[in-house]
């Protein structure tokens, strides 16, 4: 079954969920114990042999594991890993190939990536299900069940609002297009998350890194909460090329891009 845009959103949004004190380089063994544990899980995976992947679940988790739903994966490899906790905990980055069924445009094969907790037991690594995080959404918190207790199992978590791939990825609003920018003058633009959920932003030049174009682009604030305004200041260094152009704001988890075209002179 094609995995759905909720999947693929509530995916994104765990990526940027980062535990707090990350450790640096782990020692070797550490290291080669959870890659090669995890491979074994998403083999188990890829191979839909669940019941052996239950092996290497956590206790705690197994109930989640369950339940939950599989990301049907085609292909995968182990991206970023972060250490918590003295070496006991690893928040991991999969990308995985996966069938994706978009509105307008069929299923197509993309790389998603997607948030993978771990922990060990008795110096061995499980997987486990990170249920605070899961809850975080492009949409807010979702809310567990009031009868939802602990020990019983997991239960479906509201799903996201019935809104369309355009609607998300035109979610994020910006007051104008087209900056003129003379002679170290500031110009800002006012960029708001119309989500009631978070939004990360970020600003780069198609062509050339943005510090080569000698533009200077400063957001008051990189991440919002729903419904919340940043401002990105534009400045052009008075010995910047004169002509025009082309910057774009990249909004996470969205993917939805904002288009800029900065006009540069010098009077």
């Amino acid at each position: 079954m094609y995995r759905f845009l909720s999947f693929l959103l509530v995916a994104s949004t765990l990526l940027g969920q980062t535990p707090s004190q990350a450790l640096d380089k782990p020692p070797q063994d550490i290291d080669d114990a959870l890659r090669a544990r995890i491979k074994q899980f998403y083999d188990y995976h890829l191979a839909a042999k669940y019941r052996q992947a239950e092996k290497l679940v956590a206790e705690e988790s197994k109930d989640d594991f369950y339940v939950l739903s599989k990301p049907e994966l085609k292909n995968f490899t182990i991206g970023n890993v972060e250490y918590f906790e003295n070496f006991t905990k690893a928040k991991v980055v999969i990308i995985g190939a996966m069938p994706v069924l978009l509105p307008m445009a069929g299923g197509k094969i993309m790389d998603m990536p997607f948030a993978s907790y771990w922990k060990t037991e008795d110096g061995t690594w499980y997987w486990y299900y990170n249920k605070e995080v899961a809850r975080v959404t492009p949409f807010g918190l979702t809310k567990l069940p009031q009868d939802s207790t602990p020990g019983s199992g997991p239960t479906a978590l509201p799903a996201p609002p019935n809104v369309s791939l355009a609607e998300i990825q035109s979610a994020l609003k910006i007051d104008r297009t087209r900056i003129d920018l003379f002679d170290g003058k500031p110009e800002t633009v006012r960029i708001t998350n119309t989500l009631p959920g978070p939004a990360s932003l970020s600003v780069a030049c198609p062509y050339v890194p943005i510090e080569q174009t000698g533009v200077t682009a400063t957001f008051d604030k990189k991440d919002l909460k729903g419904n919340e305004t940043a401002v990105l200041t534009l400045t052009a260094d008075p010995k910047a090329i004169t002509g025009r152009l082309p910057l774009v704001i990249n909004v996470s988890p969205t993917n939805q891009v904002l288009s800029l075209t900065i006009n540069i002179g010098h009077k």
